[in-house]
């Protein structure tokens, strides 16, 4: 049995960056030995194992091959004589394809630490269009390192893939997994590649306009990408998203259509609507980026937030919401 350090954990330490959790493979073992020394097997797939003291990732080595349409139409090999660099090839890109030893020697059969000093991203094998999630991936890691360039070979591929139909065969809950991941980076930059590779079809159909300027929060980062493209940039991933998202969404499409000129009724209704706390809190969030309307906004809901009803008590209930709706209009008023 051999442990190799792999992946992200080897990629981020060349570059200087902090490293996040460990990942290790395994060459020359079984999953009952694995189990005999303590491992904890999590792997549905294929063997994972928790290391039974610090909790790492362990995952016997392994070879796939394709068998169908999708990134889960896979057969995996993991005997005990898959090799180290068997296990490399058939990952996505060659900054992600580096080991290191026990000895902290590195081993990198396909580039990737020439790559990382180059700026390059670069698939590591044909195999790259057999599984769709790569094209994803491939996009956050493009927008997690500025400066980086896709390598003329890879952008073949990418071309190769937007041709197919291959992307369709992708589940909701993983593109918005890779899509949420690429939020907290440059997002404009994930973007690119969706758009400059023809490849918006069927997640991003709607995808016509990136921004200039994309935030780098990303519940307003997608809210301002969801505007330059009418609101429409999200309809085919709003069901995988967190309720957060989703609000984030809603109240921001509500401020950036506000219109001065509606009717008191309407206005009403409006800011009636950000009352509620949770709601409140993410209008005062989102109006910070509407300069034109941020004052605006913050001087009449901090009003109407601090009128005293406590008078109203003695009043029947229709009697108090007219009462408070007259009131509420006439601080509306006041900003006109």
């Amino acid at each position: 049995m051999k442990i190799y350090r792999v992946g992200g954990a080897i990629r981020d330490r060349i570059l200087k960056l902090k490293a996040k959790d460990s990942d290790y493979v395994v060459v020359g073992s079984t999953e009952s030995e694995m189990i005999e020394k303590g491992f904890k097997k999590v792997g549905k797939d294929f063997p994972v194992f928790l290391h039974p003291e610090t909790n790492e990732e362990y995952a016997l080595a392994r070879k796939e091959r394709n068998i169908g349409s999708g990134h889960k139409a896979f057969n995996f090999d993991f005997s005990p004589d898959v090799s180290l660099e068997e296990d490399l090839k058939r990952r996505d890109i060659t900054i992600n394809a580096i080991a290191e030893d026990e000895y902290g020697n590195l081993i990198d059969p396909y580039g990737g630490i020439d790559d990382l000093k180059n700026g390059v991203i670069r698939h590591v094998s044909s195999a790259f269009i057999e599984d769709p999630l790569r094209v994803l991936r491939l996009a956050r890691f493009y927008a997690k390192f500025d400066g980086f360039e896709i390598h003329a070979d890879t952008k073949t591929i990418l071309k190769k893939i937007s041709q197919s139909d291959e992307l369709h065969y992708l589940s909701g809950e993983r593109v918005w997994e890779e899509t949420l991941k690429a939020l907290n980076f440059d997002f404009s930059r994930f973007l690119k590649v969706i758009k400059n590779f023809n490849l918006q079809e069927p997640w991003f159909s709607k995808l016509i306009e990136i921004p200039e300027i994309i935030d780098q929060r990303p519940e307003i980062a997608l809210s301002q990408v969801d505007q330059a493209n009418k609101y429409n940039f999200c309809l085919k991933l709003k069901k995988y998203m967190p309720k957060k998202f989703l609000k984030y969404l809603e109240i921001w499409k509500q401020i950036q259509q506000f219109n001065k000129s509606s009717s008191p009724n309407d206005k009403f209704l409006f800011f009636i609507s950000f009352l509620n706390d949770k709601n409140r809190i993410i209008f005062l969030d989102i109006i910070k980026y509407f300069d034109d309307k941020s004052e605006y906004f913050f001087n009449i809901i901090d009003e109407i937030t601090k009128i005293d009803f406590t008078d109203l008590t003695s009043h029947k209930y229709d009697e108090i919401e007219k009462i408070k709706k007259k009131k509420i209009i006439n601080i509306i008023d006041r900003y006109e």
